[in-house]
């Protein structure tokens, strides 16, 4: 991947994003670090909420930590888990602010039923400072 095929349409399907989240789990470079924090900044990330409250679900871990559920992309989500609730997209900065806003969210989690990316606030912070590959202004 270089700055030129990296664009709108290949974040759009968020199979992109799964795919460097899942090449930096299994290899952990630094080049690839960069990558995957400016995909998360610059991909629109999957909220389940709840119909109607538009509350979003949190998945739990064993020890009680709860954490904002986020995803790259609806095949992320098992089908019985996804009918259940409202999918919204989040620009990356907005799933911070929910999480943020919250009560009772510790930390958050891409794609936590199969590979398991965990984003806790101080990491929030570094991607959201990343510069974004799509539009380098910003």
């Amino acid at each position: 991947m270089n700055e030129n095929t990296y664009t709108d349409q290949l974040l759009e399907d968020g199979s992109t994003l799964f795919y460097l989240k899942h090449r930096f789990l299994s290899k952990k470079t630094e080049e690839q670090l960069d990558w995957l924090h400016a995909c998360i900044r610059d991909s629109r990330l999957i909220v389940p909420c709840i119909p109607v409250s538009h509350k979003p679900d949190m998945l739990e871990a064993d020890d009680g930590t709860r954490y904002l559920a986020l995803f790259s992309m609806e095949d992320q989500m098992p089908d019985d888990y996804k009918d259940e609730f409202d999918l919204l997209p989040m620009t990356f900065d907005e799933c911070y602010s929910l999480a943020k806003e919250t009560d009772g969210v510790d930390s958050m989690v891409l794609d936590g039923f199969t590979e398991p990316m965990i984003i806790d606030f101080s990491l929030a912070e570094v991607i959201l400072k990343t510069p974004s590959r799509l539009h380098p202004q910003e």
